[in-house]
């Protein structure tokens, strides 16, 4: 609990309504109760009781063994004080007897006190007068709310990661298609050259051989029809 002076109020909070930030409610019910029962706790306090009073609704005055004691009748819920043992060094009691586990806080230097908190039990809550109200509930109601939570939060992520896979998995399958289809392409273009390259070869051979027959006919010509003259064999 934070040493600010309402380290006292601070550490009911903490074990009434869980947060000790709510001291300042405490306090104020405190000294409600104070006055509305001022002719019984007057007799403890030697200053005036109004001035008494408004002087404990200050945030930083420390609170005492009135304080306590208005406290446990307020929640009725005994108030045990510890200082250097496992043993209350001082309890207050309530207006009634009951089961409920008491308030407890440790008292250190002779001015400062903390929150001690049984984690086996649950305490928050008890004494506000909830109407079916059952300690722990709240706690159990949270730890649901944070596994369904969590276990939403899981499958969303689990979702998240199957659509990263599948947009991976379609960009990896545009990335083969597209190198399937270039490589398709130079294939087919080295195929229409690999054609275009033949008949130009055909082409060639069939022009040679027609030059050859024309310059050979052109020669036969120019020298004329050859006479063969038969002559009797000797």
């Amino acid at each position: 609990m934070k040493e600010d002076g309402a380290c006292l109020f601070r550490a009911v909070a903490d074990q009434v309504y869980g947060d000790q930030d709510m001291h300042e409610v405490v306090r104020k019910h405190c000294m409600d109760y104070l006055m509305k029962n001022a002719d019984y706790f007057s007799n403890y306090v030697t200053e005036d009781f109004t001035t008494y009073i408004n002087r404990k609704r200050k945030s930083t005055c420390h609170g005492n063994h009135i304080e306590m004691q208005a406290m446990a009748e307020m929640y009725n819920r005994p108030v045990e004080v510890y200082q250097y043992g496992t043993e209350p060094i001082n309890t207050f009691h309530g207006i009634q007897h009951n089961e409920d586990e008491p308030i407890r806080v440790s008292y250190h230097r002779n001015i400062h006190y903390n929150s001690v908190v049984n984690p086996n039990k649950a305490t928050i809550g008890v004494g506000l007068g909830l109407p079916s109200f059952k300690p722990g509930l709240a706690e159990q109601s949270l730890m649901k709310s944070a596994i369904k939570t969590s276990e939403e939060s899981w499958i969303e992520q689990q979702m998240l990661e199957d659509k990263k896979r599948a947009t991976d998995w379609e960009a990896t399958n545009e990335a083969i298609e597209e190198q399937v289809a270039r490589e398709s392409y130079l294939q087919w273009l080295r195929d229409q050259e690999k054609q275009a390259r033949q008949p130009r070869k055909a082409s060639a051979t069939c022009t040679s051989a027609t030059a050859a027959a024309a310059s050979g006919l052109e020669e036969w010509s120019r020298a004329g029809p050859v006479s063969l003259s038969l002559s009797p064999c000797p």
